[in-house]
């Protein structure tokens, strides 16, 4: 869920949408009567003193309370950057702009993004971004030896418990450093900091725009404030639900387990072999399945070309969230299947694991109700591994260092997700994504209520590795005239993969 963004973002052409298609159970769902979350409790506005920087970007600093249940108590230092409006006298207002994660500053990915995005966006609105709280700028949580790698693997006996205690390493670092701390980062708290800034920056109600991992944050903030929203777009949607606790009887699964990104992947997988197959890539040559199989075979016994398994796994999930370096993986498969015979299939005892960044660790493991007890994931993997080969495994042990977290958030926002709102929520997902998939998406619409999808049909993370004219006018649209398009309407990318 966290992810490095590379942003394409276009603007012509038209988008496919069908005629407007009834209201459906499945897609409109009534407003939730529930007591309101804590909002900014009283909290003071900050006042922003914008200086130049970065040439043609403004910046500030803002103040918010550690804790909102103390707003006028001890605060922490929020950096913000601005890019005005080229056209300052049709402007509407500022766009806030979180660019996924979590973890990910805001302020260096606004300066190396901000100018690309399409020209009437660009003058209708101030470009808003801001460093979250304990990230970048923003009073950075302290977690020295964090950086220590996890060692050991959780399916050979004597590396198991060796797996589990150095994935524990990062929460006590963080822990050691910066104390109570780590029980104020919550997204919910992110999103109580952007309505303080909200009304710091002038703007009556919010316009948001959020990638992979600021889509939790965005519809943490919809749910949290619904009636300052005016207009958010969800790119690449994580499952609201799963995200934060899963659905009746998936509760006690971790998170990427509960929104089935392995079977994304796999998905993914088997949309490149067809796209090989067509494009005649240098993998495409009898059977492609079969294949890929006895490579994994063989990467189980040794490494094939100082390849091993967890680099091979490692390297096919970034190929999977660009499809422009699919031509590269088909060579790389290739040089795979021809360097030895295939040999007996193995188990697979080191799989890609991935570990993240403290800044990651610190909002997800507080977000994301996960499993306490090292054999869930023990179990899991078992059954998981038969389910969705290849990929089950990194599913089930990427939440492995949130085991003993030593931060809580009572603080946090579990639902309900669909509060009533003035404007649809506009939800952007590509029919093949490997880390957001479109069932998340899907599911993150019916919980919303008003959510309106629009499914780009492509491959990648997140619309913004996809050239697609059409789902960027969409967009403009829907910021600048408040005209969602039609449920059901999608949009075809400016390229193919291989071309």
């Amino acid at each position: 869920m966290k992810r490095a963004l590379l942003l394409a973002v276009v603007l012509v052409s038209a988008c496919n949408a069908p005629p407007p298609s009834p209201n459906s159970p499945q897609r409109v769902a009534a407003a939730v009567e529930a007591p309101a979350a804590m909002g900014t409790n009283g909290a003071s506005v900050p006042a922003l003193h914008w200086t130049s920087c970065h040439q043609e970007f403004q910046c500030a600093a803002a103040a918010v309370p550690v804790s909102y249940r103390d707003p006028h108590g001890p605060s922490l230092n929020l950096a913000v950057i601005k890019l005005p409006a080229t056209d300052p006298g049709h402007r509407i207002g500022s766009l806030f702009v979180n660019f996924g994660g979590p973890g990910t500053d805001g302020v260096s990915e606004l300066m190396r993004f901000g100018a690309r995005y399409p020209d009437e966006l660009r003058a209708r609105f101030d470009l808003v971004s801001f460093d979250p709280r304990g990230i970048g700028g923003s009073s950075p949580i302290n977690c020295a030896g964090a950086e220590d790698p996890v060692t050991g693997s959780p399916l050979r006996p004597d590396q198991h418990d060796t797996f589990y205690a150095t994935s524990a390493r990062a929460g006590q670092a963080c822990a050691a450093g910066s104390g109570k701390l780590l029980d104020h980062l919550s997204s919910a708290n992110v999103a109580r900091d952007m309505d303080l800034l909200r009304q710091a920056t002038g703007d009556a109600k919010l316009n948001f725009l959020g990638y992979s991992y600021g889509t939790y944050l965005g519809g943490t903030y919809a749910n949290i404030f619904p009636a300052n929203l005016r207009a958010m777009t969800l790119d690449g949607t994580l499952d609201l639900v799963a995200n934060a606790t899963g659905k009746p009887g998936d509760e006690a699964k971790p998170v990427d387990v509960r929104a089935d990104t392995a079977r994304a992947q796999l998905d993914e997988l088997g949309a490149f072999f067809d796209e090989c197959a067509k494009a005649a890539c240098a993998f495409a040559a009898g059977d492609q399945r079969q294949k890929f199989a006895d490579i994994v075979a063989r990467l189980t016994k040794s490494p094939v070309g100082g390849t091993n398994l967890a680099g091979f796994l490692k390297n096919l999930e970034s190929a999977f969230y660009q499809f422009g370096r699919w031509k590269r993986l088909g060579e790389t498969l290739n040089t795979l299947a021809s360097a030895s015979p295939p040999g007996p299939a193995l188990p697979v005892l080191d799989p890609y694991l991935p570990t993240h960044s403290p800044g990651y660790l610190a909002v997800q493991c507080v977000d994301s109700q996960n499993p306490q007890d090292p054999a869930a994931y023990d179990r899991l993997a078992v059954t998981e591994q038969t389910r969705v080969p290849y990929f089950a495994l990194g599913a089930v042990f990427n939440m492995a260092q949130c085991i003993g977290w030593p931060g809580h958030d009572d603080d946090r926002y579990l639902g309900p997700w669909n509060r009533q709102r003035q404007n649809p929520i506009l939800v952007i997902n590509n029919r093949h994504d490997p880390a957001t998939p479109l069932h998340n998406a899907q599911s993150t619409v019916d919980e919303l209520g008003d959510g309106r999808l629009l499914v780009v049909e492509s491959f990648g993370h997140t619309s913004l590795n996809v050239h697609s004219a059409c789902a960027s006018a969409a967009m403009v649209r829907y910021f600048v005239d408040l005209h969602a398009p039609p449920a059901g309407t999608t949009c075809t990318p400016d390229a193919r993969p291989f071309t």
